[in-house]
């Protein structure tokens, strides 16, 4: 993979911060942190589309590799192997524990970051560190998948450099979509609809930043033919998580308190 794999708005975040890289044949130095939500409806193909990132970040960075919240049995058995020793499956609210200057994914952000649930943790998390995401760990990214704009907290992309990614989105649902991102989305499936064969227009991407279309890879882990059982723990890891789990994770049961600690008086 290159590194003009990305447009420059994209890989100005995927990479670590200065490390440097050939744009229109003259040097470009990283930002290396921001926020890349990926917009598309369900099997749209944005989870594929965060994994080639997250190898693009595995062959041309050091950077970790967070998978938030995803079951352990994914990290366990469904992760290629390239990416061992580089990705775990921390929580985000934990993210002032990390010291290095991580790579974050956010799946199916409809269930973390719906704006109607503003009161959730990693909601709150994350609406409180897009100001400060360039501080902690010398610099961080935020890849998240989303259905819907509508569905995200704006405090969330005010405060940090963004570069968002459109794919397939339903028409039905752009009648909903937030007013500032409708025009932006509409312009994205016409621009898609050019050079797509594929029904749900996975054949390219488009990058609003660049104002370009970009064309999709497949990562081969998610390929069903080889190994469908490991292809199915990345491309739906959250049917992985228990029921308890899942529960939580959509707001219908708080999660368990962690048990404090008593304090043990040492004997004068």
């Amino acid at each position: 993979m290159k590194k003009t794999q990305f447009p420059p708005s994209i890989t100005n975040l995927l990479l670590q911060e200065g490390q440097r890289w050939i744009v229109n044949g003259k040097p470009r130095t990283a930002l290396g942190t921001g926020i890349i939500p990926i917009i598309a409806s369900a099997r749209g193909g944005k989870t594929s589309l965060a994994y080639s990132m997250i190898d693009f970040i595995i062959e041309h960075t050091s950077r970790p590799v967070i998978l938030d919240s995803f079951p352990q049995r994914v990290i366990d058995e469904g992760i290629p192997e390239h990416w061992k020793g580089r990705v775990s499956n921390q929580s985000f609210n934990d993210i002032a524990k990390i010291d290095d200057p991580a790579v974050w994914l956010l799946d199916d952000s409809a269930t973390h970051f719906n704006s109607r649930s503003a009161m959730s943790s990693t909601n709150q998390t994350l609406a409180k560190s897009a100001g400060v995401l360039s501080h902690f760990g010398g610099g961080m990214t935020v890849l998240f998948t989303t259905q819907s704009m509508s569905g995200i907290d704006l405090s969330l992309l005010r405060y940090t450099t963004i570069s968002p990614v459109i794919r397939w989105v339903d028409s039905d649902l752009i009648p909903q979509e937030r007013k500032e991102w409708r025009s932006e989305i509409e312009y994205a499936q016409y621009q898609l609809k050019r050079v797509c064969k594929d029904e749900r227009l996975r054949d390219y991407f488009w990058s609003s930043k660049d104002k370009l279309l970009v064309q999709s890879s497949f990562p081969k882990f998610l390929s069903s033919e080889d190994d469908p059982i490991k292809a199915d723990l990345l491309s739906r890891p959250m049917r992985y998580h228990t029921t308890e789990q899942k529960e939580v994770l959509l707001g219908i049961v708080k999660p368990p308190r962690r048990k404090s600690q008593k304090k043990v008086k040492s004997d004068e």
